[in-house]
């Protein structure tokens, strides 16, 4: 797993490609603007203080708060469990929890979670991950404007 540090730096040099920007944030996140308006949509956060990322959060309502999360609870850079703040006040609510992943969304997400915290990933696989990034929190925001009407 690669470190905070290092990830930035390499999430840096992928982003470059795109309007993709790394934001800055405090010393345990990597924050990522995905749509170039100078807001994260999504953040790359070590809880644990290991020095590694840990967490991926995503604000899938555009009102700048992290609302969807997938936990890397047993630290072995994939993710099993899944929740969200659906409401944005604060109750999260369990989507997943254990090793299989049904979900063609949530499955992409880890997809996406595993090359982003990869230290091996060259600057094509994170500019491609961070792509598929944007394009899954444009998704989400899609279908829950389409839930809203």
């Amino acid at each position: 797993m690669a470190t905070l540090n290092e990830m930035k730096k390499r999430l840096k040099e992928a982003a470059d490609l795109d309007k993709i920007g790394i934001c800055k944030g405090e010393s345990n996140k990597v924050m990522i603007d995905l749509n170039g308006d100078g807001e994260p949509e999504a953040a790359l956060i070590d809880t644990n203080d290991s020095g590694n990322a840990d967490l991926l959060a995503l604000d899938v309502t555009g009102d700048h708060k992290f609302n969807l999360f997938m936990d890397d609870t047993d630290e072995n850079s994939f993710p099993d469990v899944t929740y969200i703040d659906r409401n944005g006040d604060g109750n999260l609510q369990l989507m997943h929890f254990g090793e299989e992943i049904k979900d063609k969304l949530q499955a992409r997400l880890v997809r996406i979670f595993v090359a982003l915290t990869d230290p091996s990933a060259d600057a094509e696989k994170l500019h491609e991950a961070l792509a598929d990034l944007a394009a899954s929190v444009r998704e989400i925001k899609r279908v829950r404007e389409n839930c809203k009407k």
